[in-house]
């Protein structure tokens, strides 16, 4: 392959079922930075809860976050590119998960905010007890709609959400497409603002960075990440992906749980060149 660029999804990907980092992974991703390959992390997290692992990994470029809805500089922070999610209907579905009792947060660009009850935080707790005190991640618990600053969401994620579940989110906010809506992992439904995705995130990328998108390889394993495959040239589906990402890969590597984007990287790209 001759690649100038790789951009790698965390969740399923990067990161095991733990949500670790291996060794062989960094080693790997390191050595890509010293042949010359620029790493970009695209996930659907926000870049609050990445700064743990652009540490480990020595990352410097922006981060594509939120799946798609921003771009965002790791040491300065600027912000290269967001899209938040309509006013009014961002408070209407805040109101319709606090009635429906739903296990939802929200992503603004400087905090995360989670309802009363909700299971899902508590990851986050988890996460914020292992880290240093500077990779922390701020939470703040909703009871209101009043305690969201709805003109500046980027992403809601839902959790424990089934098909009828997700037909009936679609049905009531999106028929008229003023929401996107994608499953980022199994069980869960990340709904961010009209026409945003990774890869579209990926396009803009392109643009602002001078990243050139025939050259650039793509790590992913769910339906999150099949935008950004379609973009890029080589497209590279862990072993654990779903199968619809598999089908539109090039290659498809060993699962998260053992190191397969480190497989991948010395199989593929760097022993290739």
């Amino acid at each position: 392959m001759n690649i100038e660029w790789c951009v790698c999804d965390m969740d399923g990907t990067l990161l095991d079922s733990r949500s670790q980092l291996s060794a062989e992974n960094i080693q790997a991703i390191q050595q890509l930075h010293a042949a010359g390959v620029e790493v970009v992390l695209a996930t659907g997290r926000s870049d609050l809860f990445v700064k743990d692992v652009v540490s480990q990994l020595g990352v410097t470029r922006p981060i594509i976050c939120c799946n798609g809805g921003m771009i965002r500089g790791i040491e300065n922070g600027d912000i290269y590119f967001s899209r938040f999610i309509d006013h009014d209907i961002a408070g209407q579905f805040v109101e319709d998960c606090i009635y429906n009792k739903r296990d939802m947060l929200a992503s603004s660009p400087d905090c995360i905010y989670y309802l009363r009850g909700s299971q899902r935080v508590e990851h986050y707790h988890h996460y914020n007890n292992q880290v240093r005190e500077i990779f922390r991640v701020p939470l703040q618990e909703v009871v209101s709609v009043d305690n969201l600053p709805t003109k500046k969401l980027l992403k809601f994620f839902v959790c424990h959400v089934d098909d009828d579940m997700v037909a009936t989110l679609e049905k009531t906010y999106n028929q008229e497409g003023h929401l996107s809506m994608v499953r980022s992992q199994r069980g869960a439904l990340d709904i961010m603002a009209k026409g945003i995705s990774k890869g579209e995130a990926l396009l803009t990328y392109a643009q602002l960075f001078g990243m050139d998108l025939a050259k650039t390889v793509v790590f992913g394993d769910h339906q999150n990440d099949i935008s950004m495959f379609r973009q890029a040239g080589y497209p590279i589906a862990v072993g654990n992906a779903e199968q619809e990402v598999k089908e539109i890969a090039k290659y498809i590597t060993l699962s998260n749980d053992e190191s397969g984007v480190a497989y991948a990287i010395h199989n593929y790209i760097i022993n290739q060149e």
